[in-house]
């Protein structure tokens, strides 16, 4: 019998990749460029006309591994920073918060189904402008889309009008990556700009992106209800959908209430911080820990449950925060091998001959495409910025668009590639996957367009740090 195949893991992507830029230190001839200080900004850049070909120096079989424990050890703040909001997160939800939030959403409007447009308006904005701060995942959204499929159907709709209520607005939030410490912190980190600048542009993106998927998910589920013919899930039978109703009756008690209030607070402290006392990693790393603690002692925890419930959440983020510094990794290698430079050199050159506008478009592809293999949004980061970092440099083009584009191909396409939560979030809803794509593509593909119409107005007012 033949096993079943399975996509690779990261982990295993990601080592496939340090062997293959290994290799090509024996193939890639070596490069430099010499790096100049820019006293305005304090940055390391480029000098544009000192590329010249040196000596190879290929990395050996040790040398690569040892590249790995020298990316993780590189990458420790951001894995730090990784570790601390995804233990914060997960004590949160341990408090039942998340779920009670959510819980009295859904029932106010079972309670009042003739409000149910502006409930999915408001249920839509809240989950999203709750995801772009990177404090609600599809993880956590995954468990509440039955919940939201069975309000859909109770209302007159069908499922794919839940998964546009549930999973659609945390997945475009988390596009729009306001205060995503996981995609945006990591990228500007990497990029050395100043943590969650260009605030006001992303704020832009994030309403207009979440409008509009309001407004789709608005006209189909009116269609649907005039005339439940017209669904396109309408020969699908959804009487076996199941889900938790425990997690739908949990109450909205005084110390979930505070819990939430303690996120919020916290929240604001980041952007004070951020903006008005140039607070960088460390620091968010901190808030976090001081949101924990919080956390804690308003719903009059034991230290030792507090400790034990950190504990348990710092499991939650090994992964992301291994990814990191095994991405770190690859470009430890061919920093080792002196072929960044010269894979930076053929790149400025070929993309110096399309434009910028032309270069922007080919850098989102990639990205979008990056994604399918590398989920995760803080490993595709470390993967792709410390490239893309210095050639935007050479193409003319303002670091904080190249965070941008990374922000939009990593982002938009987790909604359609596999290898995200595309498979969990239909099987949960009981929708065909084939059915949710020729929902839900046209709608992706009128985003492609809003992303670029943005990248191309960054470009064109030379969007920059602030």
């Amino acid at each position: 019998m033949d096993k079943k195949r399975e996509f690779p893991h990261v982990f295993v992507l990601l080592l496939l990749i340090i062997v293959v830029v290994t290799i090509l230190t024996y193939i890639i001839p070596a490069g430099q460029y010499d790096r100049v200080l820019d006293p305005s900004t304090g940055r390391q850049l480029i000098d544009p006309n000192s590329f010249k070909y040196i000596d190879k120096t290929p990395v050996g079989l040790f040398g690569m591994l040892l590249s790995i424990v020298e990316g993780l050890i590189q990458a420790s703040n951001i894995s730090i920073l990784i570790f601390c909001a995804f233990a914060t997160l997960y004590l949160i939800e341990q408090t039942g918060a998340m779920d009670a939030g959510i819980a009295w959403m859904v029932k106010r409007t079972k309670r009042n189904p003739k409000y149910a447009t502006a409930t999915i308006i408001i249920a839509m904005f809240i989950l999203s402008a709750w995801a772009s701060t990177g404090t609600l995942s599809y993880e956590e959204i995954i468990a509440f889309i039955p919940i939201f499929v069975s309000l859909a159907i109770a209302l007159g709709y069908d499922p794919l009008v839940g998964i546009g209520m549930s999973y659609l607005p945390v997945g475009i939030g988390f596009a729009s990556a306001t205060l995503n410490p996981f995609t945006i912190g990591v990228a500007q980190g990497i990029a050395e700009l100043p943590l969650f600048s260009g605030l006001r542009l992303r704020l832009i993106v994030f309403f207009s992106m979440t409008i509009i998927t309001i407004l789709y998910v608005l006209l189909y589920a009116k269609k649907v209800k005039a005339d439940s013919s017209k669904s396109l899930v309408y020969d699908v039978e959804f009487h076996e959908l199941k889900f938790d109703e425990k997690r739908l009756h949990t109450s909205f008690t005084l110390e979930r209430k505070l819990t939430l209030m303690v996120l919020f607070i916290g929240i604001t402290i980041m952007v004070f911080g951020l903006s008005k006392l140039h607070w960088y990693i460390n620091e968010i790393s901190a808030v976090f820990l001081g949101i924990a603690i919080c956390t804690g002692i308003v719903n009059r925890w034991h230290p030792n449950k507090i400790a034990d419930a950190f504990v348990n959440g710092l499991a939650k983020g090994v992964l992301s925060a291994l990814v990191v510094g095994f991405a770190r990794g690859i470009l430890v290698v061919i920093s080792k091998g002196h072929i960044l430079d010269t894979i930076i050199y053929i790149a400025a050159e070929l993309l110096n001959k399309l434009g910028l506008y032309t270069s922007a478009i080919g850098m989102l592809i990639f990205q979008t495409i990056l994604n399918f293999f590398i989920p995760s949004g803080s490993g595709q980061a470390a993967t792709v910025m410390p490239i893309m970092t210095p050639l935007a440099d050479l193409i003319g083009m303002n670091r904080q668009i190249s965070v941008l584009i990374f922000q939009f191909g990593d982002g938009y396409s987790n909604l359609i590639w596999p290898t995200s939560f595309v498979l969990i979030a239909c099987a949960a809803a009981h929708i065909p996957l084939n059915r949710y794509y020729r929902w839900f593509l046209p709608l992706y593909f009128i985003s492609m367009i809003f992303q670029v119409f943005f990248i191309f107005i960054a470009i064109y007012i030379n969007y920059g740090p602030f």
